[in-house]
């Protein structure tokens, strides 16, 4: 065979090389139900994207599907205005879980229930979509499937109108109107979750507690983490924060990775991602609606600084939705959705039956405490029978006292004796300064201690309740006796006295005012000293009226043991009960997991058979060859997609 004939037949047989997979997914798809499979057929052409954005209200969600869509900017008002079916600005456009698409008539349309009416007029579009919140609201909203509102092409740019459209399912996510709301969220969740090219999580930029697992309450989306490449993070008010236009402004390399690598980090605050999760071409920090028009108008540096870096996330996102769309991009999401279930599955039975390993491990536990309470009880006797004699030792009247006591005679701390001396130099205000000095330091080191009392357990229970004066107050007492004196020694002119008289009489006031201090000092060590004491006597009082009761009390604690436990085997018992459960209602989707793991199955083995069939009848020698490289390469496809699709939960 000639080299380029071999070649040809080489790429001949590529070219077919991933059938087998897409025939497994379209025999998967043709189990569902028609409206779905419409969604998520793999086409020939363009795929149309089929998007599924999640979270809150008010945060953004639509302005950004309609910017996804290629809404024309200058519509999204009034769009926006016939999406909130009439309300006022600031109320939300998602009624329940809403879909949004291109209309294929250039006219407005609501499908409801599997029926589409179409509206000439956008007023009675608006008055639709605004019963349909009504009812929604008063409970009267059941379906199957979602709201699909068809927007007219009319409303979309030029280059948008032109392209591939994109469908949008908007799940509500928070404040369901009732039981029923939820339920039917939820259920639209179970049902196309596994089945979308994306899924879009947004939030505010300056409120990252939407990705709690406490917030993602959806099915397919509390476990984001387990398989975090079908999921984008977006955010809304990704710049208002001024610590960021602050980075924007200072930091002339402040690029898309900064602004990325900016949110993972304030993301992480809330929680260590996974290490799949930390891949920051998932994350989509951007800026649009009122806060990117505000910033446009009140900080035309900044937005100028920015937009180009919010033009780039956007162009890669809608790249990413694009290759999502292709058919290898479809199959390799639906396959991780899938394979994901069990990796969901494992990880909620090992997190209940853990939460059961701790509660057996609490009810040994509560076991050993029982029969240390009924010890327990005697000993109480004796700390009761202490501390009556303790309180009849240990009296207020003789605390008071040794207070007093210890009043008469205060410790200094600090070097030197009290009061200090002049200095050798007379005559002299220097001498009289340092004087003023040595009373400060002498004066700030002292305290009271209670000496001399063998109680000594109960005075140190004292010592530990006393609120010693801090040094601020305690110079400001010192500052007070001695401001008179200071001023006047501070307003003499030369340092040598006159007459020694008026030496003798400052130095008369210097003493004066170190006693007045030291008294003050005194009175208020005194005071923290009693009110310690009068605490602790309280205290004592309080104890010996609590344990007068101990005995009933250690009764009580018992039995309160014994009410625990039966508690801790109630939640063991439910716990088991729960793992039934998961079992349970995850049991529809491990069928549909095992289904299309065994399609691929089928489908592989027909593929590899027939490929071998075709080697083993081939008459020439190199066709032959080529057909078994091409199922060698066969298996080492198959291989590859179930470890990529697995590597996300590694």
């Amino acid at each position: 065979m000639a080299k380029q004939a071999v070649m040809d037949h080489w790429h001949a047989l590529q070219a077919h090389q991933s059938d087998w997979a897409f025939r497994a997914y379209a025999r998967l798809i043709k189990t569902l139900s028609k409206d779905v499979q419409e969604k998520l057929q793999l086409k020939e052409e363009v795929a149309e994207p089929y998007v599924v954005i999640f979270g809150k209200t008010q945060v953004g969600k639509t302005t950004l599907l309609l910017d996804l869509m290629g809404i024309d900017p200058a519509q999204l008002g009034r769009i926006s205005q016939i999406m909130r079916g009439g309300r006022e600005a600031g109320k939300s456009a998602t009624a329940t879980a809403m879909e949004y698409c291109r209309s294929a008539n250039g006219r407005w349309g609501l499908t409801l229930r599997s029926k589409t009416h179409w509206f000439e007029a956008e007023a009675d579009v608006t008055r639709a979509l605004g019963q349909l919140r009504e009812d929604m609201e008063a409970g009267q909203l059941v379906a199957e499937s979602p709201c699909v509102v068809h927007i007219p092409s009319s409303f979309f740019a030029s280059q948008a109108a032109e392209g591939p459209s994109i469908r949008i399912l908007d799940l509500p996510g928070d404040n369901p109107a009732n039981a029923a709301e939820q339920a039917h969220v939820n259920h639209m969740a179970k049902t196309y979750l596994p089945f979308a090219d994306l899924v879009l999580l947004v939030g505010r930029g300056d409120d990252l507690g939407f990705l709690r697992p406490e917030a993602l309450t959806l099915p397919g989306i509390e476990d984001w983490q387990a398989m975090p490449h079908r999921f984008r993070i977006v955010t809304t008010y990704s710049y208002f924060a001024q610590s960021i236009k602050d980075t924007a402004r200072e930091d002339a390399r402040f690029d898309a990775s900064k602004s990325r690598r900016r949110l993972i980090q304030q993301i992480e605050l809330f929680g260590r991602l996974s290490d799949q999760a930390q891949d920051e071409h998932l994350y989509f920090p951007l800026e649009f609606g009122t806060s990117w028009m505000s910033m446009q108008k009140n900080e035309p540096e900044l937005h100028a600084r920015i937009a180009p870096l919010i033009a780039g996330l956007r162009s890669e996102l809608l790249e990413q939705i694009s290759q999502s769309t292709s058919p290898v991009g479809r199959l390799r999401s639906t396959l991780d959705s899938h394979l994901g279930v069990r990796y969901i599955q494992k990880k909620k039975t090992e997190a209940v039956e853990q939460t059961i390993e701790q509660l057996e491990s609490k009810n040994t536990t509560l076991v050993s405490e029982i029969a240390i309470w009924t010890a327990a009880i005697k000993k109480a006797q004796d700390k009761l029978s202490r501390a009556l004699q303790g309180l009849q030792t240990n009296t207020l009247g003789d605390g008071i006292k040794l207070i007093e006591h210890a009043a008469s005679s205060p410790v200094f701390t600090v070097s030197g004796s009290y009061p200090p001396r002049e200095g050798a130099v007379k005559d002299d205000c220097e001498t009289l300064r340092t004087l003023v000095n040595d009373y400060y330091r002498l004066l700030k080191g002292m305290r009271l201690e209670v000496k001399g009392n063998p109680r000594l357990t109960y005075w140190e229970g004292v010592r530990r309740l006393v609120n010693e004066p801090g040094l601020r107050m305690i110079e400001d007492i010192i500052d007070d006796a001695f401001s008179s004196i200071r001023y006047t020694l501070a307003d003499y002119t030369f340092d040598t006295y006159l007459f020694s008289s008026n030496y003798q009489e400052d130095l008369r006031k210097v003493h004066s005012a170190g006693s007045e201090a030291r008294n003050e000092l005194v009175r208020l060590w005194k005071k923290r000293w009693l009110g310690a004491l009068t605490v602790l006597d309280q205290e004592f009082k309080r104890d010996i009226k609590a344990l007068e009761t101990s005995l009933e009390l250690q009764r009580h604690e018992q039995m309160l043991l014994i009410k625990q436990r039966e508690r801790v085997e109630h939640e063991t018992a439910l716990k088991h009960g729960e793992l039934k459960r998961i079992a349970q209602t995850s049991q529809q989707d491990l069928d549909r997991c095992e289904r299309f793991v065994h399609l691929l199955d089928e489908e592989y083995l027909a593929e590899l058979s027939q490929r071998m069939s075709l080697a083993m009848n081939e008459q020439d020698d190199c066709d032959a060859l080529l057909q078994l490289l091409a199922c060698t390469q066969l298996s080492n496809q198959r291989v590859e997609l179930m470890r990529l699709s697995q590597d996300g939960r590694a």
